[in-house]
């Protein structure tokens, strides 16, 4: 059960300080002013004025950001918004801020504005937004074919097709749908599905690499002092070290 029982909506900002946490109830994080460092399962991105988030319960994340900042924040309980049945909210949903997501941006800012928010508009608006413009926001075939075949081979040209662009718009599209190119998103889900491995298997550091999508164990290890600044076995220590 959520130890949050009401919906808290505020205006917020965030330091340069990376944090990482879980907890138990979603966040609805729109933009107002700058960027934030956003961190999931799913996504390595800065959430900008051109996108929303949605954050489901319990979906470790790590966030930060540094630059001058303020977001609009519903903390939203489990009850209100449960956990995604589906994997398509799984780590999180970034979509497009459009008009319509301006218009509800100005009505719950004047639920929040200068005065305690009532829980029961920001209640509704909330609930139009889960599912009228996230549980219906269609992921893109692209993205989808990544999610299921990103450990094996993938070609630019076939993801590319998917969406019916030639390679090098594909490229461009793509940074502007997720924040990332193409090679980080995938090294991206790459490292969660080792970090899974390597907390919750004692598969050899060579099996997980060939698990996750590398021929050779070295590419793992390189991928891990990239993002992780350790080894695969350095992080699996350390881990498991912090979960005693």
């Amino acid at each position: 059960m959520s130890s949050l029982t009401n919906i808290l909506g505020e205006q917020r900002t965030y330091s340069g300080v990376a944090d990482t946490h879980t907890h138990d109830y979603a966040q609805l994080i729109i933009p107002l002013q700058g960027a934030m460092h956003i961190e999931t399962p799913r996504y390595q991105f800065d959430l900008n004025e051109a996108r929303v988030f949605f954050l489901p319960p319990d979906c470790r994340h790590t966030f930060y950001a540094h630059t001058n900042n303020r977001f609009l924040v519903l903390d939203v309980p489990g009850r209100v918004a449960p956990a995604a049945a589906s994997s398509r909210l799984a780590g999180g949903l970034s979509v497009s801020f459009d008009e319509r997501w301006q218009a509800l941006r100005a009505l719950l800012l004047h639920e929040v504005s200068d005065r305690p928010a009532s829980t029961h508009p920001l209640t509704h608006l909330f609930q139009y937004a889960y599912h009228s413009l996230l549980t219906t926001a269609e992921t893109p075939r692209s993205i989808e074919y990544i999610h299921r075949y990103f450990t094996e081979p993938l070609d630019l040209a076939t993801l590319a097709d998917l969406e019916g662009f030639n390679p090098t718009y594909f490229c461009e599209w793509f940074k502007h749908e997720t924040g990332q190119t193409v090679k980080r998103y995938l090294h991206h889900l790459r490292l969660q599905e080792a970090k899974t491995l390597l907390t919750q298997t004692d598969l050899p550091i060579v099996q997980i690499a060939q698990q996750v999508g590398y021929e050779h164990h070295a590419s793992l290890v390189r991928l891990f002092r990239q993002y992780e600044q350790l080894s695969p076995s350095a992080f699996r220590r350390q881990s498991r070290n912090s979960a005693k």
